[in-house]
């Protein structure tokens, strides 16, 4: 069972924002079809990226709502992902799904949903 979070808040690193940040958005608008969303709805976001020795930096925010009815869409795998409490299974689906799209940007859960 999926306990309602108002954001999932992730850090997003990348050696090459322009391509890995194209690829996730095109993934998550995808998902914010499949899931029944509105395309005027606003539930993921990707904030400005900071660089820093190569690597950019950013931060993806993900309304509770859409990670809700990607649980829902995707319980069997994201049960079967990696980690023990349901964010870091989330997490490791949405990073295994990514790297199936030649992404390679990491992701993690953020200091602030800790």
């Amino acid at each position: 069972m999926v306990q309602y979070y108002s954001t999932f808040i992730l850090d997003f690193m990348t050696i090459d924002f322009e391509l890995d940040s194209n690829i996730l958005l095109e993934m998550l608008s995808y998902y914010k079809k499949i899931c029944g969303f509105n395309k005027e709805d606003d539930i993921f976001d990707l904030a400005k990226p900071v660089s820093n020795a190569g690597w950019s930096f950013s931060k993806l925010f993900l309304a509770g709502g859409f990670v809700e009815r990607l649980y829902r869409a995707n319980t069997d795998d994201i049960n079967n992902s990696r980690g023990k409490k349901f964010e870091e299974k989330f997490v490791s689906w949405l990073s295994t799904k990514l790297n199936d799209s030649k992404c390679k940007a990491q992701i993690k859960i953020s200091t602030e949903m800790r």
